[in-house]
């Protein structure tokens, strides 16, 4: 029921869930509208870069990031953040990476002051192709083929388990299977 009210109100349609990993999103190039994270990359600092790119690649025309608003932070909270390896400097990488932010600043609310929110909104110039599949192979970010009650990847000769209709595509969730295509077409 909510599935059909949010849909019908907002006009989201063709929500996708599955399994997957924060460096190797198994989504097609520009194939999500709009990509939020909500402290997704606050625990890999170091990885901003990777984590960017990957994020970016995915969308189409906006990302949205709510991570923590190191640079805009107090000493107190940067000591914190540096003390658990959160990430930083954001806007920075994303700079770096041409990209346009339309907005970098603290978001109104948090809810541990010494873990300042900000939010950090990119536009996208969009690309104006759609993918005819957004779920794509982890590794080689190629089209899926549905076989067998599982997906597989021709490129990585790799079936990804489908477990309670919810598509496992993280690279280690990959089964090598050369042949697999061959067998269940027979």
């Amino acid at each position: 029921m909510l599935g059909s009210l949010i849909s019908g109100s907002q006009g989201i349609s063709d929500t996708v869930l599955c399994t997957g990993n924060l460096f190797d999103i198994p989504f097609a190039d520009h194939s999500i509208d709009v990509v939020y994270t909500s402290h997704s990359i606050e625990p890999n600092g170091g990885n901003e870069g990777p984590i960017l790119r990957e994020l970016l690649r995915v969308t189409r025309k906006f990302l949205v990031l709510l991570e923590p608003g190191y640079e805009l932070a107090n000493e107190e909270a940067r000591n914190r953040m540096d003390s658990h390896g959160y990430c930083k400097n954001l806007q920075g990488h994303l700079d770096a990476m041409g990209c346009h932010v339309l907005e970098h600043k603290l978001f109104p609310f948090t809810s541990n002051p010494l873990n300042p929110t900000a939010i950090t909104i990119i536009k996208k110039s969009e690309d104006g192709s759609i993918p005819a599949s957004i779920l794509a192979c982890p590794k080689f970010k190629t089209p899926l083929l549905e076989v067998g009650g599982a997906l597989f990847s021709p490129e990585a000769l790799v079936v990804y388990p489908i477990v309670g209709d919810i598509p496992c595509l993280r690279i280690e969730n990959g089964i090598f299977a050369s042949a697999f295509e061959e067998h269940v077409r027979e």
